[in-house]
């Protein structure tokens, strides 16, 4: 366990993050029970000026880490970013 929590520390953005210029969306679900608060965290640091952070939530049925009970309402959120980005 110690080894792949070691691992883990190659994936750590904050050193990096301000160095994203391209549009980005990150999802932000209520209840996240992996990494909560770092949606946030990470939008904070990307240094691109198109970005967006998308909140989902209990009331929507789209909470929890990658939104499960939500797929058809994250993936038209997504599809409407891409949209208003002109992609």
């Amino acid at each position: 366990m110690a080894a792949l929590l070691r691992d883990l520390e190659k994936w750590d953005l904050t050193d990096v993050a301000g160095q994203i210029e391209c549009p980005i969306l990150i999802t932000d679900p209520e209840d996240e029970q992996f990494w909560p608060g770092q949606s946030q965290q990470l939008f904070d640091l990307v240094g691109s000026e198109t970005k967006e952070l998308a909140s989902f939530t209990a009331a929507e049925g789209a909470n929890w880490h990658c939104e499960p009970m939500a797929p058809q309402l994250r993936a038209q959120r997504m599809f409407d970013w891409l949209d208003s980005i002109g992609i």
